[in-house]
């Protein structure tokens, strides 16, 4: 997952992704795990497996989509 979907209620964050496939997301601060190529290449992460959680923190969930978006612009400059 990116930072953009952690700043997501965990109910929304990916709940499958795939991770090896180190080609950065620039505009969602993170890889890219839900290409084709991700999964060809990648290691299947399933967040309902045991040990697997998504849960995390909740931090950010309530801002607005701006607020996020101002968030993740600003995260990206440090």
């Amino acid at each position: 997952p990116t930072l953009r979907d952690l700043l997501e209620p965990a109910a929304q964050r990916p709940t499958v992704f795939w991770r090896g496939y180190d080609v950065y997301d620039q505009t969602r601060v993170g890889f890219v795990t839900d290409t084709p190529a991700a999964q060809r290449v990648g290691t299947k992460l399933d967040t309902g497996s045991r040990g697997g959680s998504n849960q995390g923190h909740e931090f950010g969930t309530a801002l607005s989509a701006a607020d996020k978006e101002a968030l993740v612009e600003y995260l990206k400059t440090l």
